[in-house]
């Protein structure tokens, strides 16, 4: 099933790629483009459910950030006094980058360091201490095949994995790497701190269509500006293709280990316990070093997710007040931040001290966002880029393709999962 991952981020970076080209073409921000054609019931329909999801990442983010300090230490003393620092000094330095006015520029090059600790950190432990079949490997990443029938180990290792029938795990492989709409709205709307094309022009062009509605746009098709755009275009294909790359080459070595690790042993642990079996096993093969590099790994992969949360959450809001509101047009991110993350915090917070169970909030948080919510949006950018854009620069028939064929297996998958959290009981 590991070709499912790999579709299941092609998937996602194409429903990513719409919004970038569109807001790269046009210099019109998504969230005012759905609001105009779609009306502003749809992008508050779509805010409600992507402000109801953001404390529960925060909340899930920021625990497991916690979790495997705690766990790697030995679990020394109640995990409340891991998981408050972790806050204090992720929300202490997120605030720090935006008084210096750098904010943007800061994630940009706190990605790039834990995107690399990540990749040489994972990919080593497992290029030295595993000896895949390379070719059975790729052979299933590229090639769709059926889920093959459960093994009767899984019945009593994993209970809850055998509850599932092969469509609905499926799904979740689908939905499982790369974020939701919560994430990829506030993508597209930091592309305008680039300045590609016409990204440079996002505010004025914000502004211009609350006044006079959206249109057809006409962009000039002359050989030389054609030429010019989409030289602009092959930067956001770039940057869209190469981060949704990185998600998915960081992960797969955690596949391969569990793939090496697990099925051998018949075991089937989840969340940490995943780690601390992986971690074991690296310890046994190659010694305690190894076993540093993982946690290390582990680490970043969460808590970087966590700190990148605060800013691209920020830009999502932002991007949809603009777009749905008129009289916030001239909003500004700072304000933004203000109301956003003391609401990140305090609700956030209460799940953690509540005890919410994390399996059952991320298994909502991703239903709705990672599934039914980002299939809803890419309806409406794919609608946008093809209805309202000259036919010289709509999307190439293959992203047509790619866009309906994700959107056909999320939003029924959503749909699906989400029944599901309320009621465990319903099968199809």
């Amino acid at each position: 099933m590991v070709w499912a991952f790999l579709y299941g981020i092609w998937i996602k970076g194409v429903i990513q790629y719409l919004a970038n080209r569109w807001h790269t073409l046009t210099g019109v921000p998504t969230s005012i483009a759905t609001a105009k054609i779609l009306t502003r019931w749809f992008n508050l329909f779509l805010a409600a459910t992507i402000l109801a999801v953001m404390p529960l990442w925060w909340n899930i983010l920021s625990s497991l950030s916690a979790q495997v300090l705690w766990t790697w230490s030995g679990r020394p003393a109640p995990l409340l006094y891991f998981w408050i620092p972790i806050v204090i000094i992720t929300t202490l330095l997120v605030i720090l980058a935006t008084r210096i006015g750098k904010a943007f520029r800061v994630l940009e090059r706190l990605n790039l360091v834990i995107l690399w600790t990540m990749f040489f950190a994972l990919w080593g432990a497992v290029l030295l201490a595993t000896r895949p079949d390379w070719g059975a490997f790729f052979g299933n990443l590229f090639i769709p095949k059926p889920i093959p029938p459960y093994e009767e180990w899984v019945e009593k290792a994993a209970p809850d994995i055998w509850a599932l029938t092969p469509f609905l795990l499926l799904g979740t492989a689908l939905g499982a790497l790369g974020g939701g709409i919560q994430d990829y709205v506030g993508y597209q709307a930091m592309l305008k701190e680039k300045g590609w094309a016409l990204l440079r022009y996002s505010d004025e062009m914000v502004k211009k269509v609350h006044e006079r509605g959206l249109a057809k746009v006409e962009i000039p098709e002359d050989l030389d500006a054609r030429r010019k755009l989409n030289g602009w275009l092959w930067h956001s294909r770039f940057d869209t293709g190469l981060s949704f790359f990185m998600v998915f080459i960081v992960t797969i070595p955690a596949v391969i280990l569990t793939i090496e690790v697990l099925r051998p042993r018949q075991m089937a642990p989840s969340g940490l316990s995943l780690v601390q079996a992986q971690v074991a096993w690296l310890t046994e093969t190659l010694g305690p070093w190894a076993a540093v590099i993982w946690w290390l790994g582990a680490f970043f992969a969460l808590w970087g997710t966590y700190y990148s949360l605060h800013e691209v959450y920020a830009y999502t809001i932002y991007d949809m007040l603009r777009g749905t509101f008129k009289r916030f047009a001239d909003i500004s991110l700072t304000r933004v931040k203000l109301y956003l993350w003391p609401y990140l915090i305090i609700v956030g917070s209460i799940f953690f001290l509540t005890g919410y169970s994390l399996p059952i909030l991320a298994a909502f948080a991703t239903a709705a966002t990672h599934l039914f919510a980002l299939a809803l949006w890419g309806i409406a950018l794919l609608y946008l880029n093809l209805r309202y854009l000259p036919k010289s620069y709509r999307p190439h028939i293959v992203i047509i393709i790619l866009a309906i064929i994700g959107i056909a297996i999320y939003l029924p998958y959503g749909i699906i999962q989400l029944i599901q959290v309320f009621i465990p009981t319903f099968r199809i």
